[in-house]
């Protein structure tokens, strides 16, 4: 008499997501994982039934919103959730989403989260500090965090390369000839913030500009960003002639206020932003910014987290997306 699928899992020490992978040619799975599974249903008359070769996968994508004042309903999230959608579907997986809330009851969240039937969990964890990830420890389910990370995590990480980006924003406005440097620095303090402040930094260093606090604005990541560029500005400070904003949210509230004021962009003042948001092309000048690949962080999430539900990778991994510059006409060339 043959066994079950789950028992055969349990006999080779791998999930029964494996099993069904391997039997319904999915990939995701070394060639070595796949003949050992092979071999060993043979060895122990193990022969799939007609649903569990068409069993799908769940794959909870949990949004943690600790104020929402950086995970709303934007394009840019949107296109994330799009691409995991994609992969989800290519890879026979129902995907699930849900909000963990961060002012409502955690433990009866962390309860409905631990009863679900999912396969494995996608975290965005944007709004995410540290301390954030304790509560979800518990959890049986291999987890994914998207969009977030720290040395001490022990989940594998999907990330944009903001260091990367924001170094490569800031080294454009000094190769156009731009010597004064500012920063347009959120409010409010997330960990992709913090490494675009790093990468900010660092390419000051690369040209020899001296880095100016009176140069570094704090603006909020909302919409909010164009009346605290407003309050700034009516102060009268001295300006830098270019600036790199966190995101574009910040910049074109800012481009708005600095216009208010008489200011040109990029005549007087030249700007680049992050994430290239629909908005870029319908701002006067259109924004340069830099550009993120928003539907492959959703699908190279999922890609990540069959490896995991396979139990084919021991070791956790950062996987980082890098960006790519997009020139438009909001940056002055003086050289």
């Amino acid at each position: 008499m043959g066994i079950s699928a789950k028992e055969l899992a349990q006999k080779l020490n791998v999930s029964p997501a494996t099993i069904s992978m391997v039997f319904n040619n999915k990939p995701g799975i070394s060639e070595a994982t796949r003949k050992f599974v092979l071999d060993a249903a043979k060895q122990y008359n193990y022969v799939p039934t007609k649903s569990a070769l068409h069993e799908k996968k769940m794959i909870q994508l949990v949004i943690y919103q600790k104020h929402a004042l950086v995970v709303s309903d934007t394009p840019f999230f949107s296109q994330v959730v799009e691409g995991i959608t994609q992969e989800c579907n290519d890879n026979n997986c129902i995907v699930n989403v849900s909000y963990f809330i961060e002012s409502a009851d955690k433990m009866q969240q962390l309860a409905n989260l631990a009863s679900t039937t999912a396969d494995g969990m996608i975290l965005l964890a944007t709004e995410m500090n540290r301390e954030d990830f304790n509560i979800f420890k518990g959890l049986k389910v291999p987890i994914v965090v998207l969009d977030c990370y720290y040395d001490e995590l022990e989940y594998d990480c999907v990330v944009i390369n903001n260091a990367q980006g924001a170094y490569a924003a800031t080294d454009y406005l000094a190769k156009m000839g731009h010597k004064k440097i500012g920063y347009l620095h959120s409010a409010v303090s997330i960990s992709n913030f913090e490494e675009r402040a790093d990468g900010y930094f660092k390419a000051l260093r690369k040209h020899g500009i001296t880095s100016s606090e009176q140069f570094v604005h704090r603006i909020s990541p909302t919409s909010a960003g164009y009346q605290d560029m407003l309050q700034i500005l009516s102060q009268k400070p001295e300006l830098a002639d270019a600036y790199f904003a966190d995101n574009d949210i910040i910049a074109t509230g800012a481009m708005k206020a600095f216009q208010e004021y008489g200011y040109k962009v990029p005549g007087d003042i030249s700007i680049v932003g992050f994430d290239d948001m629909p908005l870029c092309d319908m701002m006067n000048p259109p924004l340069s910014t830099m550009q993120v690949n928003k539907k492959q962080l959703g699908i190279t999430a999922v890609y990540s987290l069959l490896h995991c539900i396979t139990g084919d990778t021991k070791e956790r991994l950062k996987l980082s997306l890098r960006t790519s510059l997009v020139c438009r006409e909001s940056v002055l060339q003086k050289v």
